[in-house]
């Protein structure tokens, strides 16, 4: 009935016998009367408010409904403006092509692993990474084939990691994955796991290519191993990221203090 927009009331012993009585909510709270109310928003049932005279047992009467339909309707709007703005704020947040988090969440969300690894001594891993030669492909296949690629590499990079770890576009062909409570040496681990991952996938459009694969180098850096605050631990991952380039391509390099 509620799911039909309309509200139901148990207020007498017939009633009751509407109800199944393996009903899990009137069994729990043993209910001798109550109203059930749909919390609508635009026409859409949202929600269910069940309201009961558990303390009270006094009547429910016509009035007590309608002032609880108006109620009801009060907090339907209310749920819906909630939704609305979580998704606004969502898409804000978002990459519309790839579906990963965008450049302005990345660095507010290292500001904040940043905070909690230096608080509470923990250890925090960045990854940088680039796709190898991404602009000739572009220049010869065109920015249809190039943004399929960048979708591509997006859900490898959702399944590899980890549901902790914040993958973002940091721009460009460019991604950078937050890896919080991890050492360098499991975030070197989980970058050539990224790494051979991708170049081993068959990306529909490199047949016509040179090199017949799409590979990616990454760079990597921790805090505070290797970095003392954000600034630092972005500089230090995008070093190690142009030196696994210079290096030969679709590799990982961590950083050094030889890179600076």
């Amino acid at each position: 009935t509620v799911l039909k927009k309309k509200f139901f009331k148990v207020t007498s012993a017939k009633d009751k016998l509407k109800v199944k009585k393996t009903d899990t909510v009137i069994s729990l709270f043993n209910m001798k009367a109550f109203v059930s109310v749909p919390l609508l928003a635009k026409d859409r049932v949202v929600g269910i408010m069940v309201v009961d005279n558990f303390y009270s047992r006094k009547p429910i009467t016509d009035s007590d409904i309608w002032k609880l339909t108006m109620f009801a309707n009060q907090a339907g709007l209310a749920i819906e403006n909630s939704q609305e703005f979580e998704k606004t704020l969502f898409l804000s947040n978002t990459d519309r092509l790839t579906n990963l988090w965008n450049y302005g969440y990345f660095q507010h969300q290292l500001t904040e692993e940043v905070k909690r690894a230096n608080r509470f001594n923990r250890p925090l891993s960045l990854l940088m990474l680039d796709i190898d030669l991404f602009k000739n492909f572009n220049d010869k296949l065109g920015h249809i084939a190039g943004d399929k690629v960048l979708k591509e590499i997006s859900l490898i990079l959702k399944k590899t990691c980890r549901e902790v770890d914040l993958i973002a576009r940091y721009g460009g062909e460019e991604f950078a994955i937050i890896l919080p409570e991890t050492y360098k040496e499991k975030a070197y681990s989980l970058a050539e796991r990224i790494r051979k991952t991708v170049a081993n996938n068959y990306f529909h459009y490199t047949k016509t290519t040179p090199a017949k694969r799409i590979t990616i180098s990454i760079g990597v850096a921790s805090f505070p191993q290797d970095a003392s605050n954000k600034e630092e631990l972005i500089l230090f991952a995008d070093k190690s990221l142009y030196a696994a380039k210079n290096t030969g391509r679709n590799r990982v390099c961590m950083f050094s203090k030889e890179l600076v």
